[in-house]
């Protein structure tokens, strides 16, 4: 089965989910996630901002202002498929951008290098048990994760996770997926 083709069933057993059952999962997923050691240990963790059937990230971003530590979020420029990492220092500082995503606003003053990143909770339609990942199609970060050297986590619900995941040679595993 082609990447397309799951995550549009991926994508469709999410969306089945009942708001109770999605946030009780959410639930399970970031009591885990705090207790994770390179989680309590990154001073600056870059994450996406929610969108679509996304796991809700603005809990995390929350518990990160209230620890101190230094959250960024991505900008995509679509020409050229770059990702570049701005810091937010309140969910106020968002803006739309691109597909009406929120994102950070293009500040040069906020951009966090990626030396600087400690922690990127990687996002991703599907899982294996190998933790490759099928992201939404842009490559994004598996062309920003080829040369990072910091730690990867990606949060998953028991449904995102399938037998095996097509991969190319491009295609990067995440260090550890987090399911409920």
């Amino acid at each position: 089965m082609d990447k397309k083709t799951l995550r549009h069933i991926i994508q469709q057993k999410i969306k089945k989910l009942s708001e109770t059952e999605r946030k009780n999962k959410e639930k399970v997923l970031y009591e885990k996630l705090f207790e994770n050691k390179n989680f309590k240990n990154a001073n600056c963790i870059a994450l996406t901002i929610p969108f679509g059937t996304e796991i809700n990230t603005y809990p995390i971003i929350e518990k990160l202002f209230s620890c101190n530590k230094v959250v960024c979020a991505p900008v995509c420029e679509k020409e050229t498929k770059k990702m570049t990492f701005y810091r937010i220092k309140s969910l106020d500082d968002l803006i739309d951008g691109y597909y009406g995503i929120k994102t950070p606003p293009e500040i040069k003053e906020n951009i966090i290098e990626k030396d600087n990143i400690d922690l990127i909770l990687v996002p991703g339609v599907g899982f294996d048990s190998k933790n490759f990942r099928i992201g939404f199609g842009g490559g994004y970060y598996d062309r920003y994760l080829k040369d990072y050297n910091g730690h990867t986590i990606s949060l998953a619900f028991k449904e995102q996770i399938i037998e095996k995941v097509p991969k190319n040679e491009f295609d990067l595993p995440v260090e550890l997926v987090i399911t409920d």
